[in-house]
């Protein structure tokens, strides 16, 4: 079992715009807030759930993208984010089924690298205490907030993180109803990005490959699914939380080297890995549901087993009765 080395987020700067859509025009804040340890915490947070997170997807600038543009040339941080929330603004009030927020701008670097942190944080209906003197005498009641942010353990549903020494961007996209059709916007009319498929979707292409070209050439193999796994958990483990077509290729190659070619030909005929030469994320969470597998009996009970020891017959056997039933021997108990 390998662990892949946890990453360092400084935020360095951030600003708050208010998107109101019931209003005519955002508040623009005119300087960036001051950031205390507990706004930096809240900050550092989000960018690292939104990084961790299977819904992100690899973005890539399309030519005639003003976003990129306003990015390469603007290098004055508050009148940049004005920019970026006045077009977000413009969007979202015509266009009132996408939900107000307030627009949180973030400088920040990641592993000594230049990021940039564009978080839309959607309002929530909350409620809180309210105090108010009834007949000399204070009387507590409840009011509904309508414009509550994301807590700090809570979740961004919409946001950008732009890596500004390529202008790659992680999206973390939503539709919404837009003239009648469910359509995504931030990618297409706010950024102007490529609209990729999210990692999760491209890692399970991948893994699948590699199953089904195993399972076509080692028959006898037992718990392909379960190897193949860590296979992949080990080598995103091993790069950074990212793992390659060719790197599962060369892998397949020197444990399983009737399976390299089949698996080539299952990934050109993916409709998901439409550019199988980039890297796919696998975010941490990931890795550690790849490295177990739970295995559950009909009477309720669940056993969980690091996959590296399914095909250790020292540690588990899996016995195969007539009736078609299964059986795991579990050895080396310690009570």
């Amino acid at each position: 079992m390998r662990f892949a080395t946890p990453m360092e987020i400084i935020i360095h700067q951030a600003i708050l715009h208010v998107l109101d859509t019931t209003m005519d025009a955002p508040v623009l804040s005119g300087g960036g807030m001051e950031m205390t340890a507990e706004k930096t915490a809240y900050f550092q947070y989000h960018i690292e759930k939104l990084l961790a997170s299977d819904d992100i997807r690899q973005c890539r600038p399309l030519p005639d993208s003003a976003f990129k543009n306003e990015l390469e040339h603007n290098k004055d941080f508050v009148d940049l984010s004005c920019r970026i929330a006045g077009v977000l603004f413009d969007y979202m009030h015509a266009h009132t089924t996408i939900p107000g927020a307030d627009l949180a701008v973030v400088d920040f670097t990641r592993d000594g690298e230049p990021w940039l942190g564009i978080l839309k944080l959607n309002y929530k209906n909350g409620y809180t205490h309210y105090t108010e003197n009834v007949e000399g005498a204070p009387v507590n009641s409840i009011i509904q907030q309508r414009a509550c942010l994301p807590s700090q353990s809570g979740k961004v549903e919409e946001g950008a993180l732009v890596n500004l020494t390529d202008y790659s961007m992680k999206l973390l996209e939503k539709k919404f109803d837009i003239d009648g059709r469910k359509e995504f916007y931030l990618s297409t009319v706010v950024f102007q990005y490529t609209t990729a498929q999210p990692e999760k979707k491209k890692l399970q292409a991948i893994q699948e490959a590699a199953v089904q070209a195993v399972q076509e050439n080692y028959a006898d193999q037992p718990h392909v699914e379960a190897q193949v796994a860590m296979l992949i958990a080990n080598q995103a483990a091993d790069n950074d939380n990212q793992v390659s077509v060719q790197q599962v290729r060369q892998q397949l190659k020197e444990e399983y080297p009737l399976a390299a070619v089949p698996f080539d030909d299952y990934v050109e005929k993916s409709d998901v890995l439409e550019a199988p030469e980039q890297p796919v994320t696998v975010t941490p969470a990931r890795i550690r549901r790849m490295e177990s597998r739970s295995i559950h009996t009909a009477n309720g009970i669940e056993v969980k087993i690091p996959t590296e020891l399914l095909s250790s017959d020292n540690e588990v056997e899996f016995l195969h009765s007539d009736d078609g039933s299964i059986s795991l021997l579990i050895k080396n108990v310690i009570l």
